[in-house]
């Protein structure tokens, strides 16, 4: 599946560690904004920093290549989408953008911006300001220098042609640096280990547990069932809580053998966003998973839980997940995957890619579920993650400031 659109949008909103309101005095100060929430220098990308008066806000990166928007009306088409995923942010009252583009080879004091880079100025500063958010500045980042794009002369655009080195001398990004923030390259590929070539013998231990799982109907089947349920949910809860994984082969197989099991799988992300209780007061009330697993951990099923448990998968709550247990989930599955085989691999690759989502880091989560797709092209949670992705979906935390992903989050993991 195509998408004109794909994305790597990371918390629209301030970073946590970071005292607001941030202003920029100058494009250093913007592009350096860009990069340290971000995480990463952006290569082929229109970025957009949203504005509340001179106060910056939420930031939205999106993949831009011009050879696939040629047209007045592929450029309109992909401003629209643009600005309807920025205007989000209900804040903001105006916005700036930057182009990031790779060097095409010719003399860097030769003024790159192109025609293609004036019809999407033209658009998006139609589309914005329909939106509410009127483009106060378009810049291009090309050949290691800044530049304003449909400037009318050069000398009266400050800031025009200057180094891309003077982000690094910048204020902002002084500032950032001492809150502990850090710019580093983006990863290539999805940034996962490889999985294992085959089943270890514990891994085919547990997974046999798990498939006798509900082929006896007896009560003592049951309890047995109940059991190890409770079991595998205390497991995930010690390395939920950050603990670790642990030492032991045969543990982290139980660890990863549950995840065969969709029910399982899908509380253990709520209870990576919220907390074990939520989730499982969820799963009983909406009967995914059984009551008695839910009071065993004094969780009364709940409709409330319910519709929260409901809203994961979309990232679509109001509440704010808890960002740090999530991040504990996504290093769980890095550490896990290389003992990890055939469809176990595929769940820790999609839960993995889910977290990079929720984030707002669509292009991370693309690539990790990218090699998903290709070693499993037919696991369930990998073909509707993709189908999110490619759409260009945007994460409901990562559209509001109270829920996006900060930047002290982004530093746990």
């Amino acid at each position: 599946m195509h998408t004109d659109l794909p994305d790597d949008r990371v918390r629209p909103g301030l970073p946590a560690s970071i005292p607001a309101p941030v202003q920029a005095a100058g494009v250093a100060d913007l592009v350096s904004y860009i990069q340290h929430t971000l995480g990463f220098p952006p290569r082929h990308s229109l970025a957009a920093i949203s504005m509340t008066g001179r106060n910056l806000g939420a930031v939205l990166r999106c993949d831009w290549n011009p050879g696939t928007v040629r047209t007045w009306a592929d450029h309109t088409a992909y401003a629209r989408q643009f600005a309807g995923h920025l205007a989000r942010d209900q804040r903001a009252n105006g916005c700036v953008a930057v182009l990031f583009r790779d060097d095409d080879g010719r003399q860097p004091e030769e003024d790159p911006t192109s025609g293609s880079d004036r019809l999407l100025a033209a658009a998006l500063e139609r589309e914005l300001s329909e939106a509410g958010l009127p483009l106060m500045e378009l810049w291009l980042v090309a050949r290691g220098r800044l530049w304003h794009v449909d400037c009318p002369e050069p000398g009266s655009c400050s800031g025009h042609g200057s180094p891309v080195s003077w982000v690094e001398t910048s204020v902002v990004n002084a500032s950032l640096i001492v809150e502990g923030s850090v710019v580093e390259e983006e990863p290539v590929g999805s940034g996962l280990p490889a999985a294992a070539e085959d089943f270890s013998v514990e891994l085919t231990w547990a997974l046999r547990n798990v498939v006798e799982i509900g082929c006896e109907v007896g009560a003592e089947d049951e309890a047995e069932e109940h059991e190890e349920l409770v079991y595998w949910l205390e497991a995930w809860e010690r390395v939920l809580a950050g603990e670790g994984l642990p030492e032991q082969p045969t543990e982290r197989a139980i660890l990863m053998a549950g995840l065969l099991l969709v029910e399982r799988r899908d509380c253990l992300l709520a209870a990576a966003s919220f907390t074990l209780e939520r989730a499982l007061s969820g799963a009983a009330w909406i009967g995914t998973l059984p009551v008695e697993a839910s009071l065993a951990f004094d969780a009364e099923p709940r409709e409330v839980n319910g519709v929260l448990y409901s809203s994961v998968i979309l990232a679509a709550s109001r509440r704010s997940p808890d960002w740090e247990r999530v991040a504990h989930l996504k290093n769980a599955c890095t550490g896990l995957l290389p003992e990890a085989a055939g469809p176990v691999a595929s769940a820790l690759r999609c839960l993995a890619a889910w977290v990079e989502w929720a984030r707002g880091r669509g292009s991370a989560a693309g690539r990790i579920l990218h090699e998903c797709r290709h070693e499993d092209p037919d696991y369930p949670l990998g073909q509707l993650l993709g189908e999110i992705v490619d759409r260009g979906m945007l994460s409901g935390w990562a559209a509001r400031r109270e829920t996006a992903w900060s930047a002290t989050a982004r530093r746990t993991g």
